[in-house]
């Protein structure tokens, strides 16, 4: 790979100059440049260190500097889950809010007559979607050791019960776990109208449940830039939160 050659065992050395800068246990790289970046993000890097540590007889070093990652990625594991499950009960309510979702058809009856109505099928797939993913973020956010994901979900989850009756009436049931269920045939029975009137706009069920679903998100994501190590790069182009694991995310 041509950034492979970019480098020499002098370039190596600065690389690592910074290793013995640290700051409460965490390794500090600063000054860290675009070409650096580069070969993080096409593999050179790696293939940097074992062409490095070959030469000078330390074959076990790159083993050593990587050997993090799998405990990161299993104090990661939850954080993730909830991050992805918060969007996915978002997108299940952006789902519900699609104007072609709600629009009626004309259906034609046997003697003739013509009557407008929901596709009762469409609309049903979509709430049982957003059950099933709003179980999952209630079993994870649970579960999270993050203060602000766990009060976030707690009041999600009295805002569900506070609605019982509107759920109820729609073939949603609400069980001492906290989960949801429904039921097809009583969903289906019911008015469309009164569905779409608690899952869509402002100030709705949905809505208020997206809000939740939206700050669980940020939450659960910080959490995992914070155990990953990684961070972001600002308006300015500099790079904050990092130490050594920043690397290993990228093997």
């Amino acid at each position: 790979m041509s950034g492979f050659n970019l480098y020499t065992s002098n370039s190596i050395s600065t690389l690592f100059s910074s290793l013995g800068n640290r700051s409460n246990g965490s390794t500090i790289f600063s000054g860290l440049d675009y070409s650096t970046l580069s070969s993080i993000h096409n593999g050179s890097y790696k293939k940097l260190l074992n062409a490095y540590y070959n030469k000078t007889g330390n074959k076990d070093a790159v083993s050593s500097i990587t050997a993090g990652k799998t405990d990161v990625k299993k104090t990661d594991t939850n954080a993730v889950s909830t991050r992805n499950n918060a969007s996915n009960v978002s997108e299940d309510i952006d789902t519900l809010n699609k104007s072609d979702l709600w629009k009626q058809k004309e259906i034609k009856a046997e003697d003739g007559s013509k009557t407008k109505e929901y596709d009762k099928d469409a609309i049903y797939k979509a709430v049982s979607s957003y059950v099933k993913d709003y179980n999952l973020l209630v079993d994870s956010a649970g579960n999270s050791e993050s203060s602000s994901v766990l009060r976030t979900a707690s009041s999600m989850v009295n805002y569900t019960k506070a609605n019982k009756s509107v759920l109820a009436s729609m073939g949603i049931s609400i069980g001492a776990d906290n989960k949801l269920s429904i039921d097809e045939k009583t969903f289906k029975g019911s008015s469309m109208a009164a569905v779409k009137s608690a899952f869509t706009g402002a100030g709705s069920y949905g809505k208020s449940v997206q809000a939740s679903a939206s700050m669980i998100y940020g939450s659960a994501a910080a959490q995992v830039a914070k155990q990953s190590g990684t961070g972001l790069y600002s308006s300015g182009a500099s790079y904050s939160y990092v130490n050594g694991s920043i690397y290993n995310s990228y093997f």
